[in-house]
């Protein structure tokens, strides 16, 4: 496989479509909801690619279709796209399950880049785990070696599974960031600036490359230090104390 055709023009699709150039393939379109969006992703990527945004005009000839869209418009981005019979319908979701594709393409499955994306931010696909499924062996060995030259991380896992990791990515990011953006708020209290914390947060990130998150947890929750707890807590209110509170239950209890 190596003529794609994206469709979305979102982060993931912008790094996945740039990661697809840079590997050698062939991206044959991009299916775009307007061309508003087709440009902003062209600027995003570097490059002019051929778009469409009408799915009747989308080419017919691809080795591979990459449906990289929010969740819950999976189905609609690929609705009344034709998908040749010797093609393969992906979607890069972490929590969809494949079968949400079987209604749009005889052979379909799922490339999903375990990675947070942003905008302006460069990630380099040859670090990231990438997680692949298909409804049948023949084309599952056939991404597996696509997704091979993106990355040499790469797992077959079934939809429970891929729902298993997204929950834990959710954790281990998207709610880590939410507590980064807790801390700014604190540390703004006193006229602080967050880049004070990069030191730690980097520390704390390096720890967890030679170490299990249990091994290398510290802080006064894991000592039971109790009167500095309080001591925080009474500089809390809202929902900063209840989840200071709970997430300090959490850590006690995983050390019993």
């Amino acid at each position: 496989m190596n003529k794609v055709v994206v469709i979305g023009t979102g982060k993931v699709a912008s790094h996945l479509t740039k990661a697809l150039l840079a590997m050698g393939a062939d991206v044959l379109q991009i299916v775009a909801r307007s061309q508003a969006s087709a440009q902003r992703m062209m600027a995003e990527v570097g490059t002019t690619l051929p778009y469409t945004t009408q799915k009747s005009a989308v080419v017919n000839h691809a080795d591979l279709y990459i449906c990289s869209v929010k969740d819950d418009a999976i189905a609609q981005a690929v609705d009344g796209i034709n998908i040749p019979g010797n093609a393969l319908l992906v979607h890069t979701s972490g929590s969809t399950d494949s079968q949400v594709l079987a209604l749009f393409a005889a052979n379909f499955g799922v490339l999903y880049p375990l990675q947070t994306f942003s905008y302006g931010k460069e990630v380099d696909f040859s670090k990231i785990a990438l997680y692949i499924e298909a409804n049948n062996t023949i084309f599952q060995n056939k991404l597996h070696l696509f997704a091979n030259r993106l990355s040499p991380n790469v797992k077959v896992v079934d939809s429970a599974m891929r729902a298993k990791v997204h929950l834990a990515a959710v954790f281990a990011c998207n709610f880590t960031n939410h507590l980064y953006a807790q801390a700014e708020k604190i540390l703004a209290q006193v006229n602080l600036p967050f880049t004070d914390l990069l030191s730690l947060v980097d520390e704390t990130t390096q720890k967890v490359h030679t170490l299990s998150p249990s091994q290398s947890q510290t802080g006064p929750a894991v000592r039971r230090d109790q009167p500095i707890i309080e001591k925080h807590l009474s500089q809390l209110d809202g929902k900063a104390k209840a989840i200071y509170q709970l997430l300090t239950e959490s850590i006690q209890d995983d050390q019993l």
